[in-house]
């Protein structure tokens, strides 16, 4: 009986772990850590990183902007910023598979 009960508190943890992860603070983090691997490996030059890291930091402002004005995101503003998010995934993906390597 502990261990079914122990065990349900572990699953339902990590549950609420990985939901978290995904929230829009999360995935800011998520991105971020692609834009570095991209650096460290070689398929992101200078200028992409910085063009990339540009655009997480123009989110991260947008970000703050709407918390500051109520206190929370709305509807709205949530599908604003999983947009722009969506949209610096897919830059982060196309610029580390153009073909631009950094040459050290």
């Amino acid at each position: 009986m502990k261990t079914k009960l122990i065990l349900g508190m572990v699953l339902l943890f990590g549950l609420s772990i990985g939901a978290h992860a995904q929230g829009i603070r999360g995935k800011d983090l998520i991105q971020h850590q692609r834009i570095e691997q991209g650096k460290r490996g070689g398929g992101l030059t200078r200028g992409e990183a910085y063009r990339l890291h540009q655009q997480q930091r123009h989110l991260h402002q947008r970000y703050h902007r709407f918390k500051r004005n109520d206190g929370y995101l709305s509807r709205g503003e949530r599908k604003i910023l999983r947009h722009d998010q969506r949209r610096a995934s897919r830059n982060i993906y196309r610029f580390k598979h153009n073909g631009n390597r950094r040459f050290d």
